[in-house]
């Protein structure tokens, strides 16, 4: 693992907790749209690939098609709360630090505004090379586009890079780009289904990815 000079964090159920504040959102929306509220553990299984998807799935079985309104309503209600229960994960923040001397970056499928507003309301003055969202490329993941982009901007080969997530999703990424996959399981996937997904390496903390450098 030494020869790792780049890692790919996502963001939700990855670096950052947010998942309780996506679900109230979504269940805001269905509220106004006179839909009755989902679980939020049935909510946590939609997160991950877009608030498209997100939208689509929450609404599946309601008669309710309007996919493009929903998620301007959703857009609306999580920019007014979308800080109200995030934080970050154990050891998220002393994490990035730790490993400040290698080049750290963001692809995630969430919007790239919302990101932003995150990292800065929990203070997160990390260096990033660069902060990759669903609304930066045209493919999201698990489309490899967005990995491709960050070895293109660091100028590095894929075994110099690795993929750290909490979804079958980011393994797959990883895969499609030919890089080095590790997931943690603190996130919304399973550990069932995260196995399944044949990771390099899984995390219960990220205070153990210091350890694979080690």
């Amino acid at each position: 693992m030494k020869r790792i000079e780049l890692i790919v964090y996502d963001f939700d159920g990855t670096l950052v907790d947010t998942k309780r504040d996506i679900a109230d959102s979504v269940n805001l929306v269905l509220t106004e749209l006179l839909i009755p509220e989902l679980p939020h553990e049935t909510i946590f299984k939609y997160v991950g690939r877009g608030v498209d998807k997100l939208m689509s799935q929450a609404l599946n079985g309601t008669g309710q098609d309007d996919i493009p309104g929903a998620v301007t309503l959703f857009r609306k209600h999580y920019d007014r709360r979308l800080l109200d229960h995030t934080d970050f994960f154990p050891h998220g923040r002393e994490t990035l630090e730790y490993f400040s001397r290698k080049k750290q970056a963001i692809l995630s499928n969430k919007p790239r505004p919302f990101i932003l507003r995150i990292l800065s309301g929990l203070k997160c003055d990390c260096a990033f090379e660069s902060i990759l969202g669903g609304d930066s490329l045209e493919n999201k993941k698990p489309d490899p586009e967005g990995l491709h982009r960050l070895m293109r901007q660091c100028g590095l080969p894929p075994e110099s890079v690795l993929m750290l997530g909490d979804s079958p999703i980011d393994v797959e990424t990883g895969k499609r780009a030919g890089v080095a996959t590790c997931v943690a399981t603190h996130g919304m996937s399973s550990r069932a289904e995260l196995e399944a997904a044949e990771p390099d390496w899984m995390i219960d903390s990220l205070a153990e990815l210091r350890d694979l450098f080690e």
